[in-house]
């Protein structure tokens, strides 16, 4: 009698604890959902470009900057401590050695910064559609670090998808323009597409 009594008072506590967990689980489930959601459907405003929707963004853009500034200053920097690190040697102030080891660090640093900065150059930040005037915007960041914003038609763009294959599409789309000897680079993979009916439309490729 008393195992029997026990059996149904587990039957009912696995019976509650099962219902529990499963109705938390799809509010937690349906919260996520729906925030997610929220998230897609909101638009992002340039305060720069007003009348211009964004319809591309790259979440690093400024820490590439940033890395294509450090690169721009470390350069200058290299260009004018070498001939002192040579004028303090030749002053017997320092010795071989040291001047060696000095212009040497500086020559591998420079070297791995503007290794590092091929990757950066002219990388793609945001895009801008304005679709009456079928104008776009591609915001890029050059070789030092500089901002362009560069205004195209539509029609001076080259379908992504037409490209041929190379061996950096893993690590960036190139976008060819028409009007522009300059190859200009896209992240697809760590790159926020707001619209990717009106992306594919304007660059060819999703």
């Amino acid at each position: 009698m008393y195992s029997r009594l026990l059996l149904n008072l587990c039957e009912r506590f696995l019976y509650r604890t099962s219902n529990s967990v499963s109705y938390s689980n799809i509010k937690t489930i349906s919260h996520v959902a729906n925030k997610n959601e929220e998230k897609q459907k909101v638009e992002i405003v340039s305060t720069k470009f007003p009348d211009y929707e964004v319809i591309y963004t790259f979440p690093f853009i400024k820490q590439v900057c940033g890395l294509n500034i450090v690169k721009y200053r470390f350069t200058i920097f290299v260009g004018v401590a070498t001939p002192m690190i040579i004028g303090l040697h030749l002053a017997s102030i320092l010795s071989f050695d040291t001047t060696i080891v000095s212009i040497a660090a500086e020559v591998l640093t420079i070297m791995w910064l503007h290794s590092l900065g091929i990757l950066c150059n002219n990388l793609v930040g945001y895009v801008y559609l304005k679709l009456d005037e079928k104008k776009v915007i591609l915001s890029y960041i050059d070789y030092w670090g500089k901002r362009i914003d560069l205004k195209v038609s539509f029609n001076e763009i080259y379908p992504m998808s037409d490209n041929p294959i190379s061996f950096t599409d893993p690590l960036y789309k190139k976008i060819i323009l028409t009007s522009q000897t300059e190859i200009l680079k896209i992240n697809m993979k760590m790159g926020r597409i707001i619209d990717i009916d009106k992306f594919k439309c304007i660059l060819g490729m999703v």
